[in-house]
């Protein structure tokens, strides 16, 4: 089960396809059904999605039960952060600069106790 979810992190895309696949089947069916019981093709189409409920609540509902909710969380973020850094590389580069000199004078004054 664990190596599932974690698998469903590297195979995103091509579980979403799967997922839009079978949320369009199951609305094709009802769809079928609502024709078949004398409706018009408009009237169906609506009736079906009104009866399924909605469509992306569903695969927000999926999505959190596929993966691992906190490792994608963090993956997000980590694309946010290399996003915002390439964005504007003169902040991030004195930000690099200043953590790297906090942390080193940091180390060098607790090294002399």
């Amino acid at each position: 089960m664990f190596l599932r979810r974690l698998a469903a992190l590297f195979r995103r895309r091509r579980l979403e396809d799967d997922l839009d696949a079978e949320l369009r089947s199951h609305l094709e069916m009802t769809v079928e059904l609502n024709l078949g019981k004398g409706m018009t093709a408009a009237d169906a189409r609506r009736e079906a999605l009104r009866s399924f409920g909605g469509v992306e609540q569903t695969k927000e509902i999926y999505r959190e039960q596929r993966g691992l909710p906190m490792i994608e969380t963090v993956m997000q973020d980590f694309r946010f952060g290399f996003r915002m850094l390439r964005r504007s590389p003169g902040f991030s580069l004195l930000a690099i600069l200043c953590l790297t000199l906090g942390i080193g004078a940091n180390a060098a004054v607790f090294q002399l106790d």
